[in-house]
């Protein structure tokens, strides 16, 4: 349940969110926090001066306990967490243009720059970095986690083999990922070729069918055909201009049905 309340000048509104329990729950705090941040959320939606800050919202939380055990959990959020509580946020900007650039020391901006990478030559400079990085802090705890997580990473980008998840170290990871990229290269060749061999019949068809059009029914009709083959050439697209060269008579309809009017 939930009420507002309005100051008498009209500069600050309070809120009062009421939850009825029938027994203590360890996570309450989070779920009037949540509540809270809902409701807040809701009136900034439909109230643009309490959005603007021109006027000031005070909001709280009553858990009504009517259970027969001592209420006993947590009623702070920061009593939740070990060290902070999730109720404020630090604001990271972009660096000026002056600022010194990152080092290559910096393992959380070579992992990011590995992570988004899109290119698999520049994964094969960023990785052993990395790898010097982990080891050069001396913890083999460490040294395991990041294996699985780069290792995560490659299988999300289609990188991935037998030799790579056996991999226990980041010197395995970095010599099973450059067997990896050798098979994806030649898997990438043997690939284009038959790109290479799709996109020639394709051409050929297409050469084919502005022939026959012009033949019977003119340059012009010709022209068209391979203006539309050359926006889209596939199967439906060309099945469909062969059928019109066949069944139409006259060079009006034929461009009409090689249009799709």
């Amino acid at each position: 349940m939930a009420w507002r309340v309005r100051s008498p000048d009209g500069r600050s509104d309070f809120v009062v969110l009421v939850e009825f329990q029938g027994r203590p729950e360890r996570a309450m705090a989070l779920r009037t926090n949540i509540y809270g941040s809902l409701a807040t959320q809701r009136l900034f939606e439909g109230d643009r001066e309490l959005a603007r800050g021109d006027r000031c919202l005070t909001m709280a939380c009553l858990v009504f306990h009517h259970g027969d055990r001592k209420w006993n959990a947590p009623t702070k959020m920061r009593d939740l967490y070990e060290h902070a509580a999730p109720i404020e946020y630090q604001p990271i900007s972009r660096l000026p243009p002056d600022a010194d650039p990152p080092t290559v020391l910096d393992i959380p901006r070579v992992l990011i720059g590995l992570s988004g990478a899109s290119a698999v030559l520049r994964m094969r400079a960023e990785l052993p970095v990395l790898g010097r990085l982990v080891k050069e802090c001396g913890d083999e705890d460490y040294e395991r986690y990041m294996v699985r997580t780069v290792r995560a990473m490659l299988r999300s980008k289609g990188i991935h083999s037998e030799e790579l998840e056996e991999a226990m170290s980041m010197d395995a990871v970095t010599v099973a990922f450059r067997r990896s990229l050798e098979e994806f290269k030649r898997e990438s060749r043997d690939e284009g070729r038959q790109e290479g061999r799709e996109e020639g019949r394709q051409e050929g068809q297409a050469t084919i069918l502005r022939q026959l059009a012009v033949r019977k029914f003119g340059p012009e009709s010709g022209e068209e055909v391979a203006r539309v083959l050359a926006e889209a050439s596939d199967p439906v697209t060309i099945a469909r201009i062969s059928a019109a060269i066949v069944d139409c008579d006259g060079a009006e309809e034929f461009l009409a049905r090689v249009r799709g009017d």
